[in-house]
């Protein structure tokens, strides 16, 4: 069963509720161990005012040889996403009328939905998206290609040291407390991240997803309870320096995915450093999102991005059917080709729901429930 990419232009933009932000969660150490509180949130303290430019001397290969890099081998697929929602799942629970566990209709990390919006425009990149249905809700997990797999297993060290330049610029601009100094002498530990979650809704499905945040902007340090809505996040990049026509047209057609990145979670601004090929930052700029559609006019409309997610989404609700314990639902994207849908055994290698989230959820209904008959009839019933 096919999709067309084609159905999505000439529409208007899509109803998408602002995202707010319901939960977060670090990742520490290389093994990225994972714990509901703080620890990786880091601030942004840059005084760049928005179109402006600030002249720097940032030096990105500085410590370059004890980066502290992300095992390529770990395979986590969305299971963090899944450990916040047993721990917090009352937070997103689903009204009684529902008949369903969850409130939302999705469940996902940002960069799929990134991937999914950029599809109209992709040239470059197949992609492989599952989805399951559990209780109500359907969970999406992206999955590398062949091509991708080979890609990662042969990065070249020159691929690696740009990698590592976009956390080092993260380093040099971010501090462990409001108004603190970056510490930029210890090594960059690229396992450790900062995710908050969010719920929003695109046209008429609810959405869940967890997005990694790289600064906040606070004059003070965070502290429970924490009033998300006054709380600015900056998305911090790096880019090569533009000289060229050509090097212009390739900037223009990244700035889709930091617009979505950013529209996805609410982020006003991007701070961007820009670069030579040596890995030095001359300049910062402040790019302001909403800028950005006007700025690539020629080259994308972010109208068409979010309208073919929209419908692509309503797409994944009419096909995925059956139970995650039936079926796993595989959407495969080639560039040229277009998309198609595969529906697979639960005995596929892209089965994503692991059985300790799975048997925990039911448990937990299963008291639930229990509960439930107690309450109606009296606890000498149920004694």
């Amino acid at each position: 069963m096919s999709f067309s990419i084609e159905n999505y232009k000439n529409c208007n933009f899509p109803s998408f509720n602002k995202p707010e932000i319901v939960g977060y969660f670090s990742l520490n150490t290389q093994s990225r161990l994972y714990s509901q509180d703080l620890s990786q949130l880091k601030y942004y303290n840059g005084a760049t005012i928005r179109g402006s430019k600030t002249k720097v001397n940032l030096n990105l290969s500085e410590g370059i040889n004890q980066v502290i890099r992300k095992p390529g081998n770990l395979n986590e697929k969305i299971d963090h996403l899944l450990q916040w929602i047993t721990e917090n799942h009352e937070t997103i629970k689903a009204s009684p009328d529902q008949n369903r566990w969850l409130r939302p209709d999705f469940v996902c990390f940002r960069g799929l939905l990134t991937r999914i919006c950029s599809t109209p425009y992709n040239d470059q990149e197949d992609w492989i998206i599952c989805a399951a249905k559990f209780q109500g809700t359907i969970y999406l997990c992206a999955f590398d290609t062949e091509e991708q797999k080979h890609k990662f297993a042969n990065m070249s060290e020159k691929n690696l040291k740009f990698m590592s330049w976009g956390f080092k610029f993260e380093q040099f601009l971010l501090s462990e407390t409001p108004n603190g100094t970056p510490i930029t002498t210890k090594p960059v530990n690229e396992a450790e991240e900062f995710c908050c979650l969010y719920k929003s809704k695109l046209g008429k499905n609810t959405l869940f997803y967890g997005a990694e945040m790289d600064g906040v902007c606070s004059s003070q340090p965070l502290q429970e309870p924490i009033d998300w809505k006054t709380k600015k996040f900056v998305e911090l990049k790096t880019n090569r320096m533009v000289k060229t026509d050509w090097q212009e047209k390739i900037y223009k057609k990244k700035l889709l995915k930091w617009w979505c990145q950013s529209f996805l979670v609410g982020i006003e601004d991007v701070i961007c450093g820009n670069r030579t090929d040596s890995g030095k930052v001359f300049e910062i700029e402040n790019i302001k999102v909403s800028d950005m559609p006007k700025i690539c006019q020629d080259f994308w409309n972010p109208c068409d991005s979010m309208n073919f997610c929209n419908k692509f989404l309503d797409h994944i609700v009419a096909v995925v059917s059956q139970d995650y314990q039936e079926a796993i639902y595989k959407f495969d994207f080639k560039v040229g080709e277009g998309m198609r849908l595969e529906v697979l055994p639960p005995s596929s290698k892209y089965f994503f729901l692991p059985n300790w989230f799975t048997q925990k959820v039911d448990e937990m209904i299963k008291k639930t429930k229990t509960i439930g008959r107690c309450d109606d009839q009296g606890l000498e019933t149920c004694s």
